[in-house]
């Protein structure tokens, strides 16, 4: 790739820049590529080769789309979210004695059991019908604990309260994933205690069946598995659900 006056203080001062940003046009890390260097990504519309460009963007109420240059001389497509990024819920049991016991009625000095709570969800881009945890965007203005609020609500129909399981925001391929310092998916927990949830027969069933209320969700089922499965998904944001929680209850004082 032939670099000959790659500037960044000129390509971050640019007219186009400024313009850009003022559209809300632009990803974080994302500038014009300037003039002289080889176009990296080929670019087709309706079919069409376009030749000429130095910025693209695509836009939505949900992220934004740029084929641009880094201040690190490569070219990227980028994608970055609305406000914060979104929130994954990961609801959870706990079986001691043969009984299901609240998380802060657990004894760490025996011996106990954590299932979680997957739905079964049709998502294209993953092959078809999956198992997951609840998860979904933000929507404009919402923070993360009410957007994981509301899409356990209307991926399970279950409602509680939840708690923050600690770690940093995860950004699920930061090749083409824009998270920022302060954005990124954030990970919440909601223990199902035996008002809720009944352990027969070493299976965890709901007491009241849940009535998802996402009228655009393709759901068909909850269901509760051991939390070691949740590691085998092939679901990212399960896979690391599983780990926060792992931890959180292992350092549990």
């Amino acid at each position: 790739m032939k670099v000959p006056d790659f500037n960044p203080e000129t390509i971050i001062n640019g007219r186009l820049v400024k313009k850009l940003e003022r559209l809300g046009l632009r990803n974080d890390s994302i500038y014009p590529i300037p003039k002289g260097m080889e176009r990296v990504w080929q670019v087709f519309i309706d079919g069409q080769k376009v030749d000429h460009y130095s910025h693209l963007a695509a836009k939505s109420q949900y992220c934004l789309m740029n084929i641009g240059v880094s201040l690190d001389k490569g070219q990227y497509v980028t994608l970055q979210e609305a406000d914060s990024s979104g929130a994954v819920i990961i609801p959870f049991v706990i079986i001691q004695n043969e009984k299901l016991v609240y998380l802060n009625k657990l004894n760490k000095k025996n011996n106990y059991l954590v299932y979680a709570g997957l739905i079964r969800q049709w998502r294209l881009r993953q092959g078809g019908w999956v198992w997951n945890v609840p998860r979904g965007y933000a929507n404009l203005g919402e923070n993360s604990k009410k957007t994981a609020a509301r899409e356990l609500m209307e991926e399970t129909g279950l409602a509680g309260k939840l708690f923050l399981l600690p770690g940093q925001p995860l950004n699920p391929n930061s090749t083409y994933f824009e998270t920022g310092h302060n954005g990124g998916v954030i990970i919440y927990a909601i223990n199902l205690g035996p008002d809720l949830a009944d352990w027969q027969n070493n299976k965890v069933t709901l007491r009241h069946r849940p009535r998802p209320t996402g009228i655009d969700e393709t759901i068909k089922a909850c269901r509760f598995f051991p939390l070691a499965r949740l590691s085998q998904l092939g679901d990212m944001f399960s896979v690391a659900a599983e780990s926060r929680l792992r931890y959180y209850l292992e350092n549990l004082r």
